[in-house]
């Protein structure tokens, strides 16, 4: 039982540090999936901000499952260098 309990415990604390450490990651124009950005309000308002025809196009929730790198491949007019540039710079702002 007690050995039951010392590894119910130990299992909780793992969990409580994964989340911990899931809270603390910082926004990424390259390596965050655009279901997350949308899903952090803050995020959701600076990709607004930087790519407003994009956010409004209702295809938009289509990729949740991929980066902004992998998106721009499909539209490298509307994805830039220079655009994610600006919306990194956003999301910095953010994480401070």
């Amino acid at each position: 039982m007690i050995r039951t309990l010392a590894a119910a415990a130990a299992i909780a604390a793992l969990a409580l540090g994964s989340a911990a450490v899931a809270d603390t990651v910082k926004l990424s124009t390259t390596t965050s999936l655009l279901g997350d950005i949308l899903d952090n309000p803050a995020a959701r308002a600076a990709f607004t901000k930087i790519f407003p025809d994009i956010a409004a196009n209702p295809a938009l929730e289509q990729g949740r499952g991929m980066t902004l790198a992998d998106i721009a491949g499909y539209v490298p007019d509307q994805i830039t260098p220079e655009k994610l540039k600006e919306l990194q710079a956003e999301f910095d702002k953010i994480e401070e």
